[in-house]
């Protein structure tokens, strides 16, 4: 029992710093993409994009973290100006952490708009917005203090010290985010995108007269398609991340094979580091319209003392609705009779 209060506590003093400092994060973060920016809204060959993300962090010694977040968002081509898009999405986000169950309910609506800058290039430049509502709960009656434990013995009839002003707050949240997206010959899509969340800063404490806000982050995405035979693909993939003095950065690569035996459309592997932290390893399988990618997280920070290496599982699901189109005759000039 002794050790199962010291890891209690030694999670809620991490959730502490993470509770005014990070944000929820997905180790698949090229399988969020409103999430990852706003600028990514409509960003898409389709009509109707449905994205479920799911994640559960290392369950396997305590209850850290339980996040599932999904995604709508409808695409508009030829908006106003010939090959521009637009883009109207819903983002409804939960996560729960620690003992303490703090909950963290988000909603937000998004849209973005892109256009060719560069039609000899294939360059485009996309603007995206985001702004909703976020809720938290938190249950204090789960949680474990210093000043509870007496000696050796942990006595939770004992006042905690804390100054606890509400169980619940709700604030306003907005951010805005913009990318760059180009094509050619084998390269089917190369981007890099900068997204900044929080940029009203709101405040965020269950502490009463406080002066906590929640911080901007900022976030640089990168990736590429790039064609290596027609049934082999290379896609690497780059995400940083800065919230106050707080660095999070990813580097890895996907492989996909478009050509395989049990008649798919694709299969996915890849190894993505994050760094000083964990390493990932992912597999995916698309079938038509629908991506499935699953991802185990090998944790490589000093947190292993505790957790042998064992992360966490995250899942992720793509459907993109393509609507039919009506067959069209391409033009052509028919030749004179006597020719």
């Amino acid at each position: 029992m002794k050790r199962k209060h010291l890891i209690s506590v030694l999670i809620c003093l991490l959730m502490g710093f993470t509770i005014h400092a990070q944000d929820m994060h997905f180790s698949q973060f090229f399988s969020t993409p409103l999430y990852t920016n706003p600028a990514n809204t409509g960003n898409y060959t389709g009509d109707l994009r449905f994205v479920l993300n799911n994640k559960n962090q290392w369950t396997t010694f305590t209850n850290a973290y339980r996040t599932i977040a999904g995604t709508i968002d409808i695409a508009f081509d030829d908006l106003f100006i010939n090959n521009a898009k637009g883009g109207l999405g819903l983002i409804i986000n939960n996560d729960v952490a620690g003992d303490g169950k703090l909950g963290t309910n988000q909603f937000y609506l998004s849209t973005a708009y892109s256009l060719p800058v560069m039609k000899k290039h294939n360059l485009r430049l996309g603007l995206g917005f985001y702004g909703g509502y976020v809720l938290h709960g938190i249950d204090f009656n789960n949680l474990y203090f210093g000043n509870q434990y007496s000696g050796e013995q942990f006595n939770p009839y004992l006042p905690t010290g804390e100054d606890w002003y509400d169980s619940r707050l709700n604030y306003f949240d907005c951010g805005v985010g913009i990318n760059l997206q180009y094509s050619k010959e084998r390269i089917s899509n190369a981007y890099i995108g900068f997204a900044s969340s929080h940029i009203n800063t709101p405040e965020k404490s269950f502490v009463e007269n406080s002066d906590r806000v929640l911080p901007v982050k900022w976030t640089i995405s990168a990736g590429v398609e790039y064609e290596i035979t027609d049934y082999f693909f290379v896609e690497p993939v780059f995400l940083a991340m800065f919230q106050q003095k707080y660095r999070e950065y990813n580097l890895g690569s996907l492989v996909r094979l478009d050509y395989n035996p049990v008649n798919l459309q694709s299969i996915y592997f890849g190894v993505v580091a994050r760094m000083r932290d964990a390493g990932i390893l992912c597999f995916g399988l698309k079938y038509r319209d629908v991506k499935f990618m699953i991802n185990y997280d090998i944790n490589l920070s000093n947190l292993s003392t505790i957790s042998k290496g064992k992360g966490g599982v995250e899942i992720s699901l793509i459907y993109i609705f393509i609507k039919p189109r009506p067959f069209t005759v391409p033009y052509y000039r028919k030749c004179p009779d006597f020719i």
